[in-house]
């Protein structure tokens, strides 16, 4: 499989996350909300649900911005591991922050690792094809 149709299948995956729910519970969460208010929860003491948020900037950088592929390696593989802290989120504020609800995983937050591992895949066979010759 080419890079293209990998970058092409990242992208989608990564779409998809943000139109289907990221939490699940009573009160759900897109994962487009996650992105646009995720930063915020970090004024509640969520750490875990930041940390997973943050995982978005390192993904980004990775994807769109040339760099070399040493950085592009350690960006990606960064995103991963951050983006598995939202497994330990267990309660979202709720109802412009006047409550918190218990949540779990939702579909969306499995496209949105899936895209954040494949590109840490990419890379990394990049990288091994690299330094096989």
């Amino acid at each position: 499989m080419n890079n293209k149709t990998l970058n092409y299948i990242i992208i989608g995956l990564y779409l998809i996350s943000l139109f289907t729910e990221s939490f699940s519970g009573s009160g759900g969460v897109y994962g487009i909300f996650a992105l646009i208010f995720g930063g915020l929860s970090i004024f509640i003491g969520n750490l875990f649900a930041f940390g997973a948020w943050i995982a978005n900037i390192p993904f980004f950088i990775a994807f769109f911005r040339k760099l070399k592929l040493n950085t592009k390696l350690t960006l990606s593989g960064i995103a991963v591991l951050l983006g598995i802290l939202a497994v330990f989120v267990t309660d979202l504020p709720m109802h412009m922050g006047s409550s918190t609800s218990p949540v779990k995983i939702g579909i969306g937050f499995y496209f949105w690792i899936g895209s954040l591992t494949l590109l840490f895949g990419k890379n990394l066979m990049e990288y091994i094809k690299l330094n096989k010759k």
